[in-house]
C-alpha cells in the first residue's frame, strides 16, 4: 500500500503559531504606505478573536473537564466553527490583506525562514523543528508522498516557507485557505468547494482527500501539534503529537478523553515487542528520527 506523511503546519513544521508574522506582511511589503491604521486593526482582529472564543468556551457544555470521550471533544471543537468565522469575517471585511498576489505571500514566507522581518534574534523569523528537512528528505528517499493540510489562512504562505526546506515543492501538496486577490478575503481551498477550513472537522476533509487522491487510499502518518489535529491524529494510520513537553495542552487533552499517548522511543521498543501503538510524540523531527520509528515506517 502506498504511504503519505501528512503534517499540520503551525506548531507541527514550525515551532510556534505564524498567524502574527503573516499579519505584518503588508506593513513589510509597504513599508511607509501602510500606516499605524493597519496595526490597530489588527489590534482589534485579535482582541475580538480571544475576547469570542473565551466566550465560547466558558459557555460551552459540557466543560473540559465534563469531555471524556472523543465525541464530545469532538463536537466541541466543531462549535469553534462560530467564533473562528466570526474572526475571519473581520479580517476579511478590514482588506487586512488587499492588493497582495499569490506570489508576495511566497515571497515573504520564504524571506522569512532566511532573514525574518529585519529584526534581531530568533523571535523576528519563522523558525521551523528540528531536523524537518533531514526528515522530509529521509521520508521521500524511502517513497512516501508529502502533504500539508492546515487551517492557516494562506497556502502560498506555507509553499513559500517550506519550499526550500522540502528541496522544492514538486510532488508536495498543500490543503489549505487562501486570499483573494486584490480584495483580501479568505476562501476555502479549491478541492474542498472553497470552504474555508477553520476546524478539526475541515482537516480532517484534507487529510482524507489527500489520502484518497488516486483512487486507492494510502497509508497515513499524520502529524499535528493541536486540538484542531485531533480528528486527523486519531484517524490516521499512525498519529504523531509534536509537543514541547509532556504537559501540552493537546497531550492533556487526550489522556482527558482516553488516549494514552507515549513518547517516540518507549513506541519503538513497544512496536519491536508486537505491541503496536496508533499514536506517538515527540519534541521534533531530530527526536524522531534518532528514535528509529522512521526507519520503521514502511509504505
Amino acid at each position: 500500500m502506498a504511504g503519505i506523511i501528512i503534517l499540520d503546519f503551525d506548531g507541527t513544521i514550525t515551532t510556534a503559531d505564524t498567524i502574527n508574522t503573516l499579519a505584518s506582511l503588508p506593513t513589510s511589503h509597504h513599508p511607509g504606505e501602510v500606516t499605524e491604521g493597519h496595526e490597530k486593526l489588527w489590534e482589534e482582529i485579535v482582541e475580538g478573536y480571544v475576547a469570542d472564543h473565551a466566550e465560547h468556551t466558558k459557555n460551552y457544555v459540557p466543560e473540559a473537564k465534563g469531555r471524556i470521550t472523543l465525541g464530545q471533544e469532538l463536537e466541541y471543537l466543531e462549535s469553534l466553527r462560530g467564533p473562528e468565522g466570526v474572526s475571519i469575517g473581520r479580517v476579511s471585511r478590514g482588506s487586512l490583506f488587499a492588493n497582495l498576489r499569490e506570489e508576495d505571500f511566497r515571497v515573504f514566507g520564504q524571506k522569512i525562514v532566511e532573514n525574518g522581518r529585519g529584526g534581531e534574534g530568533e523571535e523576528e523569523r519563522v523558525v521551523l523543528r528540528r531536523g524537518f528537512k533531514e526528515f522530509v528528505g529521509r521520508c521521500r528517499e524511502n517513497g512516501w508522498e508529502i502533504g500539508v493540510v492546515s487551517v492557516n489562512w494562506s497556502r502560498d504562505f506555507i509553499m513559500g516557507v517550506i519550499s526550500e526546506q522540502c528541496g522544492g515543492l514538486d510532488g508536495v501538496k498543500v490543503v489549505a485557505n487562501g486570499i483573494r486577490y486584490p480584495e483580501g478575503t479568505i476562501e476555502g481551498p479549491k478541492e474542498l468547494g472553497r470552504e474555508v477550513m477553520m476546524t478539526a472537522g475541515d482537516k480532517l476533509r484534507g487529510m482524507e482527500l489527500l489520502s484518497k487522491e488516486g483512487g486507492e487510499r494510502k497509508r497515513v502518518v499524520y502529524f499535528g501539534d493541536s486540538t484542531t489535529d485531533l480528528a486527523c491524529l486519531v484517524e490516521a494510520d499512525l498519529g504523531v503529537v509534536v509537543a514541547d513537553e509532556e504537559e501540552g495542552k493537546l497531550l492533556v487533552t487526550l489522556r482527558r478523553i482516553g488516549y494514552g499517548v507515549p513518547h517516540v522511543g518507549e513506541e519503538y521498543r513497544r512496536e519491536k515487542d508486537g505491541k503496536k501503538q496508533g499514536m506517538v510524540w515527540a519534541r521534533d523531527f531530530e527526536e524522531l528520527m534518532s528514535s528509529g520509528v522512521v526507519e520503521g515506517l514502511r509504505r
